[in-house]
């Protein structure tokens, strides 16, 4: 008779990992389905159709991706290595960390990096240090950035979104300027029910929150993690925000716009990228904090989820071996290293917060009743034209200096319209910043507004979306009053 001896202590975990991953798809699929109805409600049947049409791309793009490279490297079994692989879960998340303007092949492209490059060559599911969502759509803010849908979502970004706004003025704005931000969303009970534009799945913020509670509550993810993270966001930006005058109202925004939320819940809980014990994940937690508000506050990035998820899975090995040792007998004192390092990156991120100096953002011009229909499609623009007599037309409209200035003024052109088509466009004024509105003022990018009879037609290739935004707004007001 031959007795096996295995250490104690022993565990059984009722759950697995196909169990995890059907949860985790399920919820993806309710944001997704919610972002759906809300931008087809809102912005019309194309737009909804679109969120779908992307979600299904990036599927496919995963499904294909890992079926040419098990069949490359000889699976026995592609289909069961692809089911086991869960690449849907990667699809589905770059779907919802990106904006709905951007391109169908930059979405196809993007996912098939980041399943090939930021998992399948390290070993596959359950082995790669980045976390194939963030590697993917990093790829698409560098790479794709100009690489935008014409059309399709011509009245989805006309104005700009919370976060876009907040960059604008420098994140740290005072109460008014912080109302202003607000108020052009909709107000706080847009910011938590989802009823604005910004990336496809990270409005809704009461949707993440039931979501993140029943992947708790089913114990699919670690609340440490999460938990751990949203404390500290709401206490740095509070601590910032009573000093600098912004107050309590400075720290749930913070929470609920751009991706904190969305991140919080579905990406920097990936087992396979963060830390294995709780005390390494409570350090993981407390650095991806300090980087989302670092990178927001003093980076051109308007918000610093997912690169501060990136950064700090390279170094999760790291926080493991240095937390590492007998839970119970060393307990003092790796509770005073995860403590260490709570005070280090929550300090850091609040003493740049108070010597950073208190931008300003006005309010949203609203037009008037009388304003024609092509001015009330560019509401944060508010364009307005001038009839010339000899087919040109002067207009003006807001763009990033009007719109995230205290004293910003309007940029001005002059449109040549005739036979309901735009002959030239030529900039008299341009009020926003040089070098960054360059792109969207360039001769190339204005050449590629002749000829067509709807602005949205045009593929500048711009990536000053302000500027762009204004000249978009200009045109549209030229040409219908070029129409009667």
């Amino acid at each position: 008779m031959k007795f096996k001896y295995k250490p104690s202590p022993s565990y059984r975990n009722w759950q697995s990992t196909d169990g995890i991953m059907i949860d985790l798809t399920a919820c993806l699929c309710a944001v997704l389905l919610f972002a759906a109805i809300y931008y087809g409600v809102a912005f019309g049947v194309g737009c909804g159709i679109r969120v779908i049409l992307m979600a299904v791309a990036a599927v496919a793009s995963a499904l294909c991706s890992e079926a040419v490279y098990f069949k490359v490297v000889g699976a026995k079994n592609i289909a069961k290595s692809i089911q086991h692989s869960y690449g849907w879960v990667t699809a589905l998340i770059i779907v919802l960390i990106s904006r709905l303007d951007v391109s169908i092949y930059a979405i196809i492209i993007a996912t098939a990096v980041s399943i090939i490059f930021g998992k399948l060559v390290f070993g596959g599911f359950g082995q790669n240090i980045f976390n194939p969502a963030a590697f993917g759509e990093a790829i698409i803010m560098n790479y794709f950035a100009a690489s935008k849908a014409a059309k399709v979502t011509a009245d989805v970004f006309t104005g700009a979104t919370p976060v876009a706004r907040l960059a604008g003025g420098g994140w740290l704005v005072d109460a008014a300027s912080l109302s202003n931000a607000v108020d052009a969303a909709g107000g706080y009970g847009a910011l938590l029910l989802g009823s604005y534009p910004s990336v496809v799945g990270g409005s809704c913020a009461l949707l993440l929150l039931l979501c993140g509670a029943f992947m708790i509550w089913r114990k699919d993810i670690d609340w440490h993690l999460s938990c751990a993270y949203l404390l500290a966001i709401f206490i740095v930006s509070l601590v910032v925000g009573l000093v600098k005058g912004a107050g309590f109202q400075f720290a749930i925004v913070n929470l609920l716009t751009g991706g904190v939320l969305f991140g919080a819940v579905f990406m920097m809980t990936d087992p396979v990228t963060t830390p294995l014990t709780i005390p390494g994940r409570m350090i993981f937690a407390f650095g991806c904090a300090c980087l989302t508000l670092l990178i927001r506050w003093k980076a051109n990035l308007p918000d610093g989820v997912l690169f501060s998820i990136l950064l700090m899975n390279m170094v999760s090995p790291a926080i493991d071996k240095w937390v590492n040792g007998n839970q119970i007998k060393e307990a003092a004192k790796i509770r005073n290293k995860v403590i260490a390092c709570g005070v280090i990156f929550t300090l850091l991120p609040i003493i740049v917060g108070c010597a950073m100096p208190v931008g300003k953002i006005a309010a949203v011009a609203k037009p008037q009743a009388s304003a024609s229909a092509a001015a009330k499609a560019y509401p944060a623009n508010n364009p307005s034209c001038t009839d010339n007599g000899d087919g040109t037309y002067a207009c003006t409209a807001n763009g990033y200096a009007a719109q995230n200035e205290e004293n910003g003024a309007p940029n001005e052109a002059t449109i040549a319209i005739k036979d309901g088509k735009v002959v030239s466009v030529e900039m008299t004024t341009v009020s926003d910043t040089p070098g960054i509105s360059d792109s969207a003022v360039s001769a190339d990018a204005l050449a590629a507004y002749e000829g067509i009879s709807d602005p949205e037609d045009a593929v500048t290739g711009a990536t000053a979306s302000f500027t762009e935004g204004s000249i978009k707004a200009m045109i549209a007001v030229a040409l219908e009053m070029a129409s009667k």
